[in-house]
């Protein structure tokens, strides 16, 4: 009813505005048009067409001895990217239901029955209104929930605002066919949606809809985009059996090997390597078709001293150690680094420690650090270890920024059942004076750091530390052992199990008044999926989501 209230109300307009220009070009002289076969070019009667939300009104005057008259709708100014045609008869013309805050080119000709004797282009533009305000239900798609020929899309399941269609359509190319279609009752039921066929490393848009909509541009709700898993153009492709430890070695110090460079590591591969020094940064991804690649590391990595590098990332790989006393990283030296990140990775068997600095004086900077979708599972057991993350080089660390979400910290004294010979703590900043902003957020702790504290920033000054939607279920100590003064501290949406003996108050938390045994499935084993789907920590997606059912 509202739509035909408006596009009544706009077609009432033209017609007074034709009348009026009909009365006008009656008594001018200059539309006193002389025969001849070729048509004049139209001349519009407004200055700019009418536009009322996504709908653009054209009025022109009457050309004399036009058969039609031919509007086109460009895109671009150089009317190569034509949106459609209109072909009428009359003065005027109604472009209804078009898209939304578009810049559309539009250009009019006269028509005689010889098409020899067509008039010239008139022109003119017209920019659409800003969609009116709608629902964005549509989830960002999760680097975790796509593959190279797959991707799971979530949206949030409202009753007001339903969903029953689906499109994923390359955001770059017209050659790569979209895929679009109708949602099965459970994918709408449950708010999620998997679709297939995708080409690798390719950039897609993608739109849920509810095609009952009367109006095409009011059915698609907000629009995300992701790219696919899979090499690009410029990264290295190792494959299995090639050797991933010559290869990074003899880049580091080939000076035509520019700093980023990707390795994409066939999926299922095995690497054995011994971390080095490094001096430039690099990515090393792993292949989604298949087993994520695995490296075994006998060592851990050090950077040169006085090195910038720009980032250093890992993503979608198993690393392991079958030594006794190493670390993922170890320094004593002094370095800036801008970004390190992990993604989708999983740790195991490292038995003295995670990330470690040292080196009294040798300032190590980090801009931001960032760790998700990562699990450290069956770590620790040394008779001396260090922790997940110790900063000991006396004062002389510096980590702007560190975000930890989506992640799994569990049992931590690997082939021994002495608990004390645990990882110690999940993040020490020693004694840096620097402030750090410190998020945890989503993660889930269980049999972890027996007895032991897990954060401690005792004289990093104003710092931040958010501690949110976290499942403690651990006999840990407290969680902050210490921070320094004028810090800011954010606690919400935590829970603990009865294994956790020290309550949920000091991290305004809420009790499960169950243990860890009764909460998850099979947590002895390694499988910390949530037993009850009433749970509040499913309703409340607690802990990390990947253990959620």
């Amino acid at each position: 009813m509202k739509n035909l209230k408006r596009i009544t109300s706009i077609l009432s307009l033209i017609s007074m505005i034709v009348l009026g220009g009909m009365l006008k070009s009656c008594q001018a002289d200059n539309f006193l048009y002389n025969k001849s076969e070729d048509l004049f070019q139209p001349k519009f009667v407004l200055a700019a067409p009418l536009v009322k939300s996504n709908s653009i009104a054209l009025v022109w005057y009457k050309v004399n001895d036009a058969d039609t008259y031919t509007v086109e709708l460009h895109t671009d100014n150089y009317y190569k990217s034509l949106y459609k045609e209109y072909t009428v008869t009359e003065t005027q013309v109604f472009m209804d239901d078009i898209p939304y805050k578009t810049q559309f080119y539009i250009r009019l000709r006269a028509n005689h029955r010889d098409p020899g004797h067509n008039s010239q282009w008139a022109y003119t533009s017209a920019l659409t209104e800003e969609r009116p305000v709608y629902a964005h239900i549509l989830k960002p798609v999760e680097k975790v929930d796509i593959t190279e020929t797959e991707v799971t899309v979530n949206w949030t399941v409202d009753s007001s605002n339903p969903v029953d269609s689906i499109s994923v359509v390359p955001a770059q190319s017209k050659e790569i066919p979209a895929i679009g279609r109708k949602l099965t009752a459970a994918e709408i039921s449950s708010g999620q949606a998997k679709i297939e066929g995708l080409e690798k490393s390719t950039a897609y848009n993608v739109n849920v809809y509810d095609t009952k909509k009367p109006r095409v541009y009011d059915k698609p709700y907000n629009q995300e985009n992701f790219r696919s898993a899979g090499p690009s153009p410029g990264q290295i492709l190792v494959m299995k059996g090639d050797d991933l430890d010559a290869l990074l070695r003899a880049n580091n110090t080939d000076p035509a090997i520019p700093e980023g460079t990707v390795y994409f590591l066939e999926a299922g591969s095995l690497f054995k390597i011994t971390p080095f020094t490094i001096s430039k940064g690099f990515k090393l991804t792993g292949g989604t078709q298949g087993e994520r690649p695995q490296i075994e590391m006998n060592g851990n990595w050090n950077i040169t001293e006085g090195s910038f590098l720009s980032s250093l990332a890992f993503e979608n790989i198993r690393f392991y150690q079958t030594i006794d006393a190493s670390y993922f990283f170890n320094s004593g030296t002094a370095w800036t680094v801008g970004e390190i990140s992990f993604y989708n990775c999983v740790f195991n068997h490292f038995k003295r420690g995670f990330w470690r600095h040292q080196g009294g004086g040798k300032y190590k900077e980090i801009g931001n650090f960032d760790m998700s979708y990562c699990t450290f599972d069956e770590v620790g057991g040394h008779t001396g270890p260090y922790g997940t993350f110790v900063f000991g080089s006396a004062g002389a660390d510096n980590v702007k920024k560190a975000i930890f979400s989506n992640c799994t910290f569990m049992r931590d004294y690997y082939q021994t059942t002495d608990k004390n010979r645990n990882f110690k703590n999940l993040f020490d900043y020693g004694t840096s004076k620097y402030p750090i902003h410190l998020t945890y957020q989503n993660i889930t702790i269980y049999d972890y750091a027996y007895n032991r504290s897990l954060i401690n920033i005792p004289e990093a000054v104003g710092s931040t530390l958010i501690f949110k939607n976290v499942l403690l279920a651990s006999a840990c100590g407290k969680v902050i052992q210490a921070i320094g003064a004028n810090s800011t501290t954010i606690y919400e949406n935590n829970y603990t199990t009865t294994d956790y003996l020290l309550g949920a108050a000091s991290i305004q938390g809420t009790e499960l008044g169950i243990s860890a045994q009764d909460l998850f499935v099979n947590p002895a084993a390694g499988n910390l999926m949530i037993k009850n789907s009433n749970s509040p920590i499913v309703t409340n997606r607690v802990g990390d989501t990947r253990w959620l059912p």
